[in-house]
């Protein structure tokens, strides 16, 4: 009786455990024109962790494509005018404030070595559609890579 209450126990904790660890997330691809030098694998949206990096890849000109997992509570966060940032070792969610369009699992999303940039970026195209300048990035970046 003893070893049969202590299975059960044993099954009935994995199964509390396994599903803490592999909840729904969703997955996506942030490309920077150069390396931000992230060490946090943790992504944050204003001060909250929203996801974490998976995997990166870095170019023979220095460009890196980040693999991330965005929560299943925090996906609709991911618009098409969505971008993240380098600041303190960390990989930072820019919110969007309009209302675009979600964008789909494994999209690639436009990412900065810095807050500075970003901000440098979105003056330099305050004239054009922001979505449309951030998807020409990414297909400059991306060539790169082939």
């Amino acid at each position: 009786m003893y070893r049969k209450s202590i299975f059960i126990l044993m099954v009935v904790l994995s199964f509390f455990l396994n599903c803490a660890m592999f909840s729904p997330k969703s997955f996506y691809y942030v490309v920077f024109e150069d390396n931000p030098n992230i060490t946090n694998t943790k992504i944050y949206s204003k001060g909250i962790e929203i996801g974490k990096i998976l995997d990166q890849e870095l170019s023979k000109e220095n460009n890196l494509i980040l693999t991330i997992a965005i929560k299943s509570d925090y996906k609709d966060l991911i618009k098409s005018d969505t971008v993240f940032y380098a600041d303190d070792n960390s990989l930072l969610l820019n919110v969007s404030e309009t209302d675009t369009q979600p964008l789909p699992e494994k999209s690639f999303i436009l990412g900065f070595a810095s807050q500075t940039k970003l901000v440098w970026f979105k003056a330099k195209n305050t004239l054009k559609d922001f979505s449309t300048a951030t998807q020409k990035e990414i297909q400059k970046i991306i060539e790169s890579f082939k």
